[in-house]
């Protein structure tokens, strides 16, 4: 099939990857077509824009948050789109990102594309239908739930190698369509095409047009995306001024700039500057491409410049390119409003911590440092678990909270104050429709909860509290009551086999669980990481955020929610203290390099070595511990390890003391087919974990496995390899750092090593 109209140039991918590690916001896409896109911001999203603006009514309508989110579930409902229900996970966000009016979570729709068109199955999709049921327009708005994307590198050549901007090719078209408004319309330059050289027209093609009829369409040849972009550690993207980039290649080799001028100020023209008022740039390149960046060369045909001509107009070829490092001036292209492309958004751009302005760095559109997302995934916990208290009164306190607020901003009223004089009680219940089932204790646990709020321990890592919530959930419960406000998460204890008593507090089989994935930001250059040092958190860049607009004004993002089912192992920490105790000397010593001294805050994968020191030997158990199951289950259930997932409960704090691990799948119907919750009953389970133990004492790279003094990233793995530890790195939570089988196995410390010796 020829793509010759606009709606046919679109790009399948699938809803998983929009909010994987690769791709999302601010991610280039390289096209079927061989060209590359890049995400827009999720404000250019169509049912995310309509979703926040009808958001925006109902709280403009309604001051109860309650009612808020109940009528937004229910507009949302029914347009087709997915409400996602996890209050746990929404009120993290807004404390994560400074997001105070975040109401909901939205699915990103299925849009899977035929074969024929490469246009949206729309005619039998469940939103059509619900819009339809609606009575809203559901006709020709199928583009509506597609993600919107723009091309980047903005650069394109045509055969003839006349290197322009889109823009300007895209004027041309508009000139050719004009000579030929029968056989050419402007949605014909898909992909980008060339109408400037002579060879550029191929020949006129059969074609019909939207009533059947049969027409006539001109097709020409298509052009070529460059592949050269500019990228900064703030997350900025920029592309090379070719023009400008002549000019100072030209200066620097007649010695006009200074021998340590890196192309600083290369963006900014009024230091550099285009070759000339009207450039006409050619892109060169040798056949052989023997040389490199060497071999490719480009002039300007308008000033002559970089034709070799004279020695003042010497050749100019790319060799050198990769010592690039201009000024960065902040622009963020997935921004473009793409309605009105004219100017790229942009913001100051400073080093982090300094007042320095940060550079940028050459890179390949492939290359894998252009994109980092910063992504996140919960574990849907009701509410009344999480926090520990009454649905009733976490609403009561929230509603609260935000009358004494309003009270607060104007007289600075205490919380006594306010309690004594200005809350009623009963008028409080009545007003906002609140019935808890004997009101005395109520009003003592909720006048409690309110005046206590002050004193409490500020949380400094919200992410560890985050998962303490979940790893409470599954401690402190054998199962759950089969309610409504427990939908989505269903579990139940096994009866341990006696020869795991000694390892494990419980084992529980984790019949349905959903799984939430949202993005949080996007870096580039180098990946965000979390680092913890003595309870403090430290990021290491702040990360460009998914929306443009305010976060005030930002009602809700988009999200994936996944269903599975799990096994989830609490190992016993009085083991574990018995068993570091009774095996201290051989431990100091095998871990002696991790733990000795605090890593160097300027080392690469600092967040990872900071959580090995943080966690002392419980990382290694029970990370090595994972592993060896899920290679394990590969075995005895059939499924992989990329479709496993690992999600790791471990802390040595002593107030969330955490020894635990939740294998799942999200794999199958609703996480029903039951092919992992089934190995979880007590005689498979016994028969899983020491088959697994039993396969980690030999690898087939030992001895040098088994020996080695360090292996893997930043030598952060000890004995462990792809032979026998290592898993898919979708599956592991580490990439699959801090893993050692000897801490399982070893006949001298191991601490699964009795199991052997029965």
């Amino acid at each position: 099939m020829k793509v010759l109209k606009q709606n046919q140039y679109n790009q399948g991918i699938g809803k998983y990857k929009l909010l994987s590690s690769t791709s999302g916001v601010g991610s280039i896409i390289t096209t079927k077509l061989g060209s590359y896109v890049l995400i827009s911001d999720i404000n250019k999203w169509r049912f995310i824009k309509w979703a926040n603006s009808k958001i925006e009514i109902i709280r403009t309508n309604n001051s109860d948050d309650r009612k808020v989110y109940e009528l937004s579930k229910t507009e949302i409902s029914n347009r087709g789109l997915e409400f996602i229900d996890d209050q746990r996970f929404i009120k993290f966000v807004k404390s994560e990102k400074n997001l105070d009016n975040l109401v909901c979570l939205i699915g990103i729709p299925h849009m899977a594309l035929n074969e024929s068109f490469n246009t949206p199955n729309w005619k039998n999709h469940p939103i059509r239908t619900a819009l339809q049921n609606a009575g809203e327009q559901y006709e020709g708005v199928s583009s509506h739930y597609m993600i919107n994307s723009t091309h980047f590198p903005k650069w394109f050549k045509n055969s003839e190698g006349e290197l322009k901007l889109i823009r300007e090719w895209f004027t041309i078209w508009e000139k050719e369509c004009r000579k030929y408004p029968d056989t050419l319309k402007l949605d014909n330059f898909a992909p980008p095409r060339d109408a400037l050289s002579k060879k550029a027209f191929i020949r006129e093609l059969n074609s019909k047009n939207e009533d059947g009829n049969p027409i006539k369409i001109r097709e020409y040849k298509t052009l070529e995306q460059t592949n050269l972009i500019l990228i900064c550690p703030n997350g900025h993207l920029s592309d090379i001024p070719w023009a400008n980039y002549l000019r100072w290649k030209t200066e620097k080799n007649l010695r006009i700039r200074k021998d340590d001028d890196n192309g600083q100020d290369l963006l900014s023209n009024e230091k550099v500057g285009p070759c000339c008022s009207n450039p006409k740039l050619k892109w060169t390149e040798s056949k052989t491409k023997s040389e490199g960046y060497g071999s490719i060369y480009i002039e300007c045909n308008s000033c002559g410049l970089g034709s070799g001509s004279d020695k003042d107009k010497r050749k100019i070829n790319l060799e050198g390119i990769n010592s690039l490092e201009p000024y960065c001036i902040g622009q963020k292209p997935w921004e473009l409003d793409i309605e009105n492309p004219t100017i790229i958004p942009y913001e100051n751009c400073f080093i982090r911590n300094d007042n320095k302005r940060e550079k940028m760095k050459i890179a390949l559109v492939t290359a894998n440092n252009v994109y980092y997302a910063n992504g996140f995934s919960s574990l849907f916990i009701p509410m009344h678990l999480a926090e520990n208290k009454p649905k009733e009164l976490i609403e009561a306190i929230n509603i609260l909270e935000k009358k004494y607020s309003k009270y607060f901003e104007r007289t600075a009223i205490t919380r006594n104050e306010y309690c004594s004089s200005k809350f009623d009680f009963n008028d409080f219940l009545i007003d906002n429709d609140i019935n808890p089932e004997n009101e005395g204790v109520f009003r003592i646990q909720l006048e409690s909860e309110f005046l206590n709020i002050t004193n409490a321990i500020e949380i400094s890592d919200m992410h560890e509290e985050y998962r303490w919530q979940e790893y409470r959930c599954f401690s402190t419960h054998s199962t759950l009551p089969d309610i409504k406000i427990n939908k989505g998460l269903r579990f139940k204890d096994i009866q341990l086999p006696n020869e795991l008593i000694d390892f494990f507090k419980k084992i529980q089989q984790v019949e349905e669980l959903k799984v939430t994935n949202i993005q949080l930001d996007f870096t580039r250059v180098k990946p965000k990481e979390r680092i913890v040092v003595n309870g403090e958190v430290k990021e290491s860049s702040s990360g460009q955020n998914i929306f443009s607009i305010d976060s005030k004004e930002l009602f809700t993002l988009p999200a994936n929610e996944t269903l599975g089912e799990g096994l989830f192992f609490e190992f016993s920490n009085e083991c574990i203290d018995k068993w570091i105790s009774e095996n201290t000397t051989y431990l100091e010593v095998r871990f002696e390099k991790y733990f000795n001294e605090l890593p160097n805050p300027n080392s690469q994968g600092l967040s990872s070595k900071m959580k090995i020191y943080n966690n002392k030997y419980k990382q290694f158990l029970i990370h090595s511990f994972s592993h060896i199951i899920m290679r394990e289950l590969e075995f005895s259930c059939g499924y992989p390890t990329a479709s496993l997932k690992e999600r790791l409960y471990i802390s040595t704090n002593p107030e969330k003391l955490m020894s635990g691990v939740l294998i799942y799948t999200t794999e199958g119907s609703e996480g029903s087919m039951g092919g992992l919750v089934s190995q979880g009953e007590p005689e498979k389970i016994l028969d899983i974990i020491k088959k697994g133990l039993e396969r980690s004492i030999n690898c087939s790279s030992d001895p040098l496995c088994w020996e080695s003094e360090g292996q893997g990233i930043f030598d952060l793995n000890l004995s462990a390899c792809f032979s026998c530890s290592l898993v898919a790195e979708t599956a592991c939570e580490e990439m699959n750092l801090g893993l050692d089988r000897r801490v399982l196995v070893d006949e001298e410390f191991g601490y699964f090593k009795s199991i052997f010796n029965e």
